[in-house]
């Protein structure tokens, strides 16, 4: 009987976490793959997100300190184009494409974004987060 009730339990926990993240619940994913289905560095790694931080500074100090940066890391831009408020920047090397979204919310602050990587599969989240760290320090001493 108990050997019955473990293979039930081993089901649906492989089946739940084959199931949740197309319902994009990545928190269940990870309670139940930490239980042994070895799944949380996948869903995590599936389900990352754009990194984005808000910055108390005005739009064109975060552009110049953005584009400081991307040169400092020897990422080169390689479109921008005007958006609702702001700027997408395309900028990326031979191995990763990064998608860069500046948006003015008021006069004194910006919202920076960024997607590393390809499609949401191929995510690279500590490029982003390195590009958003080295912005936002720049933006801190960039003399304008």
């Amino acid at each position: 009987m108990r050997k019955n009730f473990n293979k039930l339990v081993r089901a649906l926990a492989i089946g739940l976490t084959l199931i949740l993240p197309l319902t994009g619940c990545a928190a269940a994913v990870g309670v139940l793959g930490a239980i042994g289905s070895g799944i949380v560095t996948g869903a995590e790694y599936v389900v990352a997100r754009p990194v984005s931080k808000t910055a108390s500074y005005d739009f064109d100090r975060v552009k110049k300190a953005l584009l400081v940066a991307l040169c400092k890391m020897q990422i080169p831009v390689e479109k921008v184009r005007e958006i609702d408020h702001g700027e997408e920047i395309i900028a990326g090397t031979e191995d990763i494409e990064i998608e860069i979204e500046l948006k003015e919310i008021t006069s004194n602050v910006t919202r920076i974004k960024i997607k590393a990587g390809g499609d949401f599969v191929k995510r690279d989240t500590a490029t982003a987060q390195e590009i958003v760290r080295q912005t936002t320090e720049i933006a801190e001493t960039l003399v304008t």
